[in-house]
């Protein structure tokens, strides 16, 4: 289930980068193009074949949009995640434990969710990201602690 978007600029971005990246060779697998009717709705919509420097594959939309790409081994996946400007979460899918820690030490990014969707907040574990997906400490956990707290120091003596 996917709910409506906060507004319509971001509704407007999604479609109009679907467009972009199908006129450009691009094949929307699944969603696409939202319902009729009020509201601002987006359905899920899955690309793949976007083009090399089509934004779709760099930039961050706030919405239910998502790119296939396809790597040739869990390296070459692991360049192409850290090539991107933003860091905020990775998705690692994987029966193999170890593989799932050693990808995880490799990305530039602030959570690794494995065998989970990226969408999703632990409110007891630290909030945020890595590179130009983040601002400031991270958040929540004892990282809110931290954040929203200030040591004083008071030494008294009778």
């Amino acid at each position: 289930m996917v709910g409506p978007l906060i507004e319509s600029r971001p509704r407007e971005a999604i479609q109009d980068a679907v467009r972009r990246a199908t006129a450009g060779g691009a094949r929307v697998l699944t969603g696409g193009s939202p319902p009729g009717g009020d509201g601002w709705f987006q359905p899920a919509t899955v690309l793949a074949d976007v083009p090399a420097g089509d934004d779709l594959r760099t930039e961050e939309y706030f919405g239910p949009v998502c790119v296939v790409i396809p790597a040739e081994s869990a390296d070459a996946a692991v360049r192409v995640a850290n090539e991107v400007r933003h860091g905020l979460v990775a998705a690692i899918h994987t029966r193999d434990l170890g593989s799932a820690l050693t990808l995880s030490n490799q990305l530039d990014v602030g959570m690794v969710k494995v065998n989970a969707p990226t969408t999703g907040v632990d409110f007891h574990a630290p909030f945020g990201g890595e590179k130009e997906s983040s601002y400031g400490p991270r958040e929540q956990g004892t990282a809110a602690r931290d954040f929203y707290t200030r040591t004083v120091t008071v030494t008294l003596t009778p």
